[in-house]
């Protein structure tokens, strides 16, 4: 008769939902890294970044200095 081996590294655990993404996900600017509130799905979140004007981002979308021509 062989002994059984058990083991303590399979315990069940509960797995997180796989669809990607958490109901409610808190939205910060890139550019000035402000909290602009919470979206409930992609489609929201690009709208509020979109609508969100800071200076940082005007800047960044700013050509930048080009070097004279000598």
């Amino acid at each position: 008769m062989l002994p059984r081996v058990t083991t303590t590294h399979a315990i069940p655990q509960r797995l997180p939902a796989g669809n990607g993404c958490p109901e409610v996900t808190t939205v910060r600017c890139s550019y000035c890294m402000t909290v602009l509130g919470e979206a409930h799905d992609l489609c929201h979140k690009l709208q509020m970044q979109k609508a969100h004007r800071c200076k940082a981002k005007r800047q960044m979308k700013k050509p930048s200095a080009s070097v004279p021509y000598n």
